[in-house]
């Protein structure tokens, strides 16, 4: 704990970007340290596009480690700069900063200034593994109550009194969190959905063309992959590939997915969750969020194509990054395509695996992901280099 302790006031006095890693858990938060309690740091976060997002306290209790520098911290400051140079979208600054004071408890400060702001927070507890988000309704000395709010599902209605004690990290003052913040705001008018699941029994061509015309917002589930699913509208529908315009979680542009129908677990054309991303797609527009800058989310395709042929020949003509799912494989390549031929591509790997070349067959591929913020970045890593 010294050692942890140390690390971060070295971080703080010498404003250092760094990594704070957690116990038990593959998860991490990089940014910079902005305040340094007794027995918790709050730092002012970035996302993996390098672009500032809120903030998050976390107990002392909870950090393993803490990383000053290492292959992962200079990329992320390419994407900070990169996210700066071209003025990617951020709601830091956006709202009114939270003030603290070192030399008293910064859980009790925080709760009570979010108590007050009504602003929702994410939290984790020991000895829990969910992600407890919802707003402070009361403070206490030692504990506060947390009304919470289940995007995935409307009647989830809880109401937690929380001991200081079991608190290992809140998260505040993010995009997502700020947008859920908006939509608490009408809780009550908020109606539940049963969700309709739709099996892949050899229909979804039928239901992928009618929510194209529809412009109808749907949850993709791969084969494979049940921890996984992708949310869009229909861009384009062949024979047996679906291309998707994605949105992300604050339901941003997240690039399109083209994606074989027999990779296809199932998909879900209602839910509680679909309403919530319909949610933060009206507040996109309204408040000029949509997509970054550098992204275009009104590509068109052309259904009488073979779309995956067509998406390989326009990312290997403009060295356009991509990332595959494959048969027979677990993983996801990620990579640039070159020798195109009309059935197969050469994929020259990214990332950590720079430098390797692997040969693809088109009726290998199962899923591309493209022209998402994250492959922009990868692009722009590969010019700099």
């Amino acid at each position: 704990m010294d050692a942890i302790l140390m690390s971060l006031m070295t971080a703080l006095n010498e404003q250092l970007l760094i990594n704070v890693y957690q116990r038990d858990t593959d998860d991490f938060y990089t940014g910079y340290v902005q305040a340094l309690g007794n027995n918790a740091v709050i730092l002012a976060t970035y996302n993996d596009a390098g672009i500032a997002d809120g903030a998050v306290l976390i107990n002392f209790a909870a950090i393993a480690q803490v990383e000053f520098a290492g292959t992962d911290l200079d990329d992320m400051q390419f994407r900070i700069g990169v996210a700066k140079a071209e003025h990617f979208l951020t709601v830091a600054g956006q709202e009114q900063a939270l003030q603290f004071d070192a030399t008293k408890d910064l859980l009790h400060q925080l709760v009570t200034q979010v108590q007050a702001s009504q602003q929702m927070v994410m939290v984790i507890l020991a000895d829990d593994d969910a992600y407890l988000e919802g707003q402070v309704t009361a403070v206490a000395p030692d504990q506060f109550t947390l009304n919470v709010f289940n995007k995935f599902n409307y009647t989830d209605v809880r109401t937690m009194q929380v001991d200081n004690s079991d608190v290992l990290v809140i998260e505040f003052q993010g995009l997502d969190l700020r947008q859920e913040t908006a939509l608490v705001a009408q809780r009550k008018q908020l109606q539940h959905v049963k969700s309709a699941l739709v099996p892949n029994d050899g229909q979804l061509a039928a239901v992928f063309e009618q929510a194209r015309v529809a412009d109808q917002l749907l949850a993709v589930i791969p084969k494979g992959h049940d921890d996984q699913f992708f949310v869009g509208t229909v861009k384009a529908l062949h024979d047996d590939v679906v291309v998707l315009s994605l949105k992300d979680m604050a339901a941003q542009f997240g690039g399109y997915l083209a994606i074989r129908l027999p990779a296809i677990q199932s998909l879900t054309t209602a839910s509680d969750y679909l309403q919530t991303i319909a949610y933060y797609a009206q507040w996109d527009r309204q408040h000029h969020f949509t997509q970054q800058p550098v992204l275009n989310a009104d590509r068109e395709f052309d259904s009488s194509d073979d779309l995956i042929a067509g998406i390989i020949s326009s990312a290997a003509a403009f060295q356009r990054v991509i990332r595959i799912r494959i048969t027979d494989e677990e993983e996801h390549f990620l990579g640039f395509p070159t020798q195109v031929t009309a059935t197969s591509f050469v994929l020259n790997l990214v990332g950590d695996e720079a430098g390797e070349q692997i040969t693809v067959d088109n009726t290998q591929v199962l899923e591309i992901a493209f022209g998402h913020i994250y492959a922009y970045l990868q692009e722009r890593r590969l010019q700099r280099d």
